[in-house]
C-alpha cells in the first residue's frame, strides 16, 4: 500500500501483535507485516504472530492495512449542547469509551477515535436531536493500529 503518510515506530502501539513472515503472500497489505518493519531501536522481543497462525494462503491474524482519519476533541461537539443533555451525553460517551480517564485521554488527543468509534458518538448526538455541524476538534490521518 503506497501512502504519503509517514510512519515511525513511536506510532504503533507497544503491546501491537507484529508479523515478520516476509513470505507470506498477504504481507504486502497486512498492517501486523508493516508493523514488524518499522520496530523501535533496541527492541529484541515483544508480541509477534506466530508462524502457526498461517495456513497456506491464510493467515488467523491478518489485518488488512489501512489509513483511517482519527479523532479526538469534544469541544466542537459540546459546543451547542442544551445543559439538560449535557451530562448524559457525557456519561454515555464514558461508558462507551471505558470510563472518565480514557475519555479525557480522547478528548485531549492521547488516544484516537477511529472512524466506527467517530460514527457511534455522532449517532448518538442525532437521537438527541443535534444534527448541525457535529465535528470532532482535530482529525488525523494514520495507519489504523488503533482498532483490531
Amino acid at each position: 500500500m503506497e501512502t504519503n503518510i509517514l510512519l515511525t515506530p513511536e506510532q504503533i502501539p507497544p503491546s501491537y501483535n507484529r508479523c515478520f513472515q516476509g513470505d507470506c503472500p498477504k504481507a504486502d497489505s497486512c498492517a501486523r507485516y508493516l508493523a514488524g518493519k518499522h520496530l523501535p531501536k533496541g527492541w529484541v522481543s515483544g508480541p509477534a504472530v506466530y508462524p502457526t497462525a498461517r495456513q497456506g494462503d491464510t493467515c488467523v491474524c491478518y489485518k488488512q492495512t489501512r489509513i483511517i482519519h482519527a479523532a479526538y476533541g469534544f469541544r466542537a461537539l459540546f459546543a451547542e449542547v442544551k445543559k439538560k443533555d449535557d451530562t448524559p451525553l457525557r456519561d454515555r460517551i464514558k461508558a462507551y469509551l471505558g470510563g472518565n480517564t480514557t475519555y479525557y485521554r480522547y478528548h485531549h488527543g492521547e488516544r484516537l477515535l477511529t472512524p466506527e468509534q467517530q460514527k457511534w458518538i455522532i449517532d448518538l448526538f442525532r437521537c438527541h436531536g443535534y444534527t448541525d455541524g457535529l465535528h470532532f476538534d482535530e482529525y488525523r490521518d494514520l495507519y489504523d493500529f488503533i482498532s483490531d
